[in-house]
């Protein structure tokens, strides 16, 4: 269902991933180089929900959705749907759901990539996120920890503009079977709390493969 305040739009996947070595590719999406952002023009894609004036349709419930890597599976939240083959070729790139609603011209969407690495290149690459989105003046702010399957995800939050467009963005990072995974769940300012509540929602229904 549609909650007041929120319209039903077409979307695109708009990607301004800076492309560089593999070393770096897994950081350079971890800042937030990938964003998934309302058009005008298009279809809402399959799976998603729709709802127009005086009348309604919904999906039936999503099914779990593989990562790229084969490390996991993890149902979209209600409305969301898998974008992965939406977002280009971007090196590590895993999956990226996004919701098929938009908020302030903006589609929350989540965006995950991974690489080889153990806990010391998690670090790594945290900090290194960290480092580049101070450089580039964004706000930057600690993160309460995330439980993912059993182990724990740390990472912060960003605020910036993306094309005139405020949008927040949460960064974590988790190790698992010799793979570092870094999230990063991107929404309007407004809709941030309604966005981590469905980020925890799909990280409940995440498995390890």
């Amino acid at each position: 269902m549609t909650r007041p305040g929120r319209s039903t739009t077409p979307i695109e996947v708009v990607e301004t991933a800076r492309r560089g070595g593999r070393r770096a590719a897994a950081g350079a999406i971890l800042v937030g180089a990938l964003l998934l952002a309302g058009c005008s023009s298009g279809d809402v894609p399959s799976g998603g929900s729709v709802t127009g004036t005086g009348t309604s349709a919904t999906s039936a419930p999503a099914e779990a959705v593989a990562a790229r890597s084969g490390g996991f599976t993890l149902v979209p939240a209600e409305g969301w749907v898998d974008a992965t083959d939406r977002a280009g070729e971007v090196a590590g790139l895993d999956l990226v759901v996004l919701s098929s609603v938009q908020v302030a011209k903006f589609n929350d969407n989540l965006v995950i990539t991974s690489a080889k690495g153990g806990a010391t290149d998690l670090d790594a690459e945290i900090s290194r996120g960290r480092t580049q989105l101070e450089g580039q003046g964004r706000t930057i702010s600690d993160a309460p920890d995330l439980q993912v399957a059993g182990e724990t995800a740390t990472g912060f939050s960003s605020a910036f503009e993306e094309a005139g467009i405020p949008v927040v963005a949460r960064s974590y990072g988790v190790s698992h079977g010799g793979r570092i995974y870094l999230l990063t769940l991107s929404s309007s300012p407004g809709e941030a709390d309604h966005a981590m509540a469905e980020l925890t929602a799909m990280l409940a229904g995440w498995l390890w493969t």
